[in-house]
């Protein structure tokens, strides 16, 4: 069938249908319009918040909280959206009101839907991303510019409130956290001191610092004795060459005597360093038990006191951290872009329902009458049957027009009513 028997045929069909096309394009216009008509505007509010750095260089001051992610806005979300913080909001901004009397459950879950906060990844430094965001965007959509404006700013408020809060809360808690282990480990060094002192005192042990001391004079003591040895070895050595050469004069007996006399004086002192050095090394033993438990007792409080020193210096750093939170010197969410104040709707226009809806609405219509068509397949010209039978028919009896047969059947009518 070439295109233009296509075309005829077509155009046959609607002038047969015509009127039920009308029909079916009223009704879906009436249809789309009332359907657009009860479509309700809903305005949407949007507000913008940025995360600023730290005014002080990490460098210089570490925070004790870390900076802002993905995770700790999912926190905030999680209760900027709870139950009753969403009542709350609605009944600061005052559409509690306007929902009437539905249970709390589905007005929590209108006002769900009607609010998001969201956020933006701040830019990669490397392969991966860690977590970290730059902006986070408050929304509210609701049926009027002023209560979507208004719960757009409740929320972002309440975002920056909660936000700075947890933040404040965590270098609280750790502040806490690293005083009152500072206080244990240090209630705990003085409980070892205290039993390291008893223990010396009762096992008459010296101090730390006293036996250092002793152990400083005994080596003293084995230097001095060496150097005494010393003196004797040269002098012994001196006697016994001059015992040797047999005849000696006055000058060299006289010497001898002197280096005999002197020798007796370093024989006397060794014996006497030596004497001490006993003395000493005696007071300074101890029992191997006894000296075990002596440095088990002095690791512990090694330990402890190193374990102290990290502490206080990590309660230094909690503290200066407190300090940049409470006075708003670290990273925090700011306002970039208040609550703004919106202009045209955000759902589609009624206009464009309208028109959409009619045209569908004809496209339905010339669908239906073809269907039709298709359903009730009869051979309505010449045309048809020669082509579809491959014969032209005999006769072709011209229709009538619809003014004419409208009128013979009338006339038909009323000559079958005067018959009757």
């Amino acid at each position: 069938m070439s295109l233009s028997d296509w075309i005829d045929e077509l155009r046959d069909m609607v002038r047969r249908r015509f009127w039920l096309i009308v029909r079916l394009t009223v009704l879906g216009c009436v249809a789309a319009l009332l359907y657009a008509l009860s479509q309700e505007h809903e305005y949407t509010s949007q507000a913008v918040l940025q995360v600023e750095d730290a005014k002080v260089a990490d460098a210089l001051a570490p925070p004790t909280v870390s900076g802002a992610d993905a995770r700790q806005l999912q926190i905030v979300e999680q209760r900027v959206m709870s139950h009753d913080a969403v009542l709350d909001i609605a009944a600061e901004v005052g559409v509690l009101d306007e929902m009437g009397g539905l249970p709390d459950s589905e007005k929590v879950s209108i006002l769900r839907r009607s609010l998001s906060v969201s956020a933006v990844a701040a830019a990669r430094t490397g392969t991966t991303g860690d977590g970290a965001i730059s902006l986070v965007r408050v929304t509210a959509t609701w049926g009027d510019r002023e209560t979507a404006q208004a719960l757009a700013e409740e929320v972002t408020r309440r975002t920056v409130a909660l936000s700075q809060n947890k933040r404040l809360e965590r270098a609280e808690e750790t502040l806490s956290f690293f005083t009152l282990r500072q206080s244990r480990l240090e209630a705990e060094v003085a409980d070892l001191e205290e039993t390291l002192a008893n223990f010396r005192k009762r096992n008459d042990m010296p101090e730390e610092g006293a036996r250092a001391s002793q152990e400083r004079e005994i080596e003293a003591l084995r230097a001095e004795i060496l150097s005494v040895e010393r003196q004797m070895i040269v002098l012994e050595r001196q006697l016994e060459r001059e015992a040797g050469d047999g005849n000696l004069t006055r000058l060299e007996q006289r010497e001898r005597d002197e280096n005999i006399a002197r020798l007796n004086d370093l024989t006397e002192q060794r014996d006497y360093l030596t004497e001490s050095l006993a003395a000493v090394s005696a007071a300074g033993d101890i029992d191997p038990a006894l000296q075990a438990e002596l440095t088990r007792l002095t690791r512990t409080l090694l330990a402890k006191k190193e374990e102290l020193a990290s502490v206080s210096e990590s309660r230094k750093a909690a503290e200066i951290g407190f300090q940049l939170e409470s006075e708003g010197q670290s990273e925090h969410l700011s306002v970039l872009e208040p609550a703004s104040w919106p202009d045209y709707p955000s759902t589609p226009s009624r206009t464009k329902f309208a028109v959409l809806g009619a045209f569908a609405s004809v496209m339905v219509a010339f669908g239906i009458a073809l269907l039709l068509d298709l359903m009730n397949p009869v051979i309505r010209s010449a045309a048809v049957m020669e082509r579809d039978l491959g014969f032209a028919p005999v006769a072709v009896i011209p229709e009538a027009p619809r003014s004419k047969r409208r009128t013979a059947l009338m006339r038909a009518f009323r000559g079958r009513r005067r018959a009757v």
